[in-house]
């Protein structure tokens, strides 16, 4: 339900800002950005208590193709600008379990940040789609960079981290 309000309130912000300043505004832009960070938490904690667990055995990605993509590159980045340690740090102050609990079998926190990035960036992309159907070609351009960056290669990382849990048997 959380999922779909936030989805409603973004979609309503942002016709608001569509409205204003148009589409092809970097205020238009920046709405869409702050929305779906600010948001995407509390739709990926709604979304993850809501697909099935099935669902998320199925889901992985391997070892190769994350190489591919170059998400050990990306998680490099975010290793180097401090940001995995404060998400583990976040995680680990959240969590209520013993130590050896929560590094061992916590998957809630990072299936709801996986489903969290995965509906951001679908935000993104409905929201360039918008900009571009307005003729708006930078702001798609800008708001689908953002949205392969910072939710895209977020969300694929979140899923390489379960697959390789479930590959050592963490899970």
């Amino acid at each position: 339900m959380t999922a779909l309000l936030s989805t409603v309130v973004a979609f309503a912000g942002l016709i608001i800002v569509v409205s204003s300043v148009g589409a092809d505004s970097w205020g238009f832009v920046l709405t869409a950005t702050l929305l779906s960070f600010g948001l995407a938490p509390f739709a990926g904690d709604s979304l993850q208590q809501h697909i099935p667990h099935s669902l998320w055995e199925r889901l992985s990605l391997s070892h190769t193709a994350s190489r591919r993509l170059a998400l050990p590159t990306f998680n490099t980045l975010l290793n180097h600008i401090g940001w995995n340690r404060l998400i583990i740090a976040l995680r680990d102050g959240q969590s209520s379990a013993s130590i050896q609990n929560r590094r061992s079998k916590n998957l809630r926190p990072v299936q709801a940040a996986a489903a969290g990035h995965t509906w951001g960036f679908l935000l993104h992309i409905a929201t360039a789609a918008w900009a571009g159907i307005a003729g708006a070609w930078g702001s798609a351009t800008v708001l689908i960079v953002m949205g392969i960056i910072g939710h895209l290669y977020p969300a694929l990382l979140q899923i390489r981290v379960l697959t390789r849990w479930r590959e050592h048997g963490r899970s």
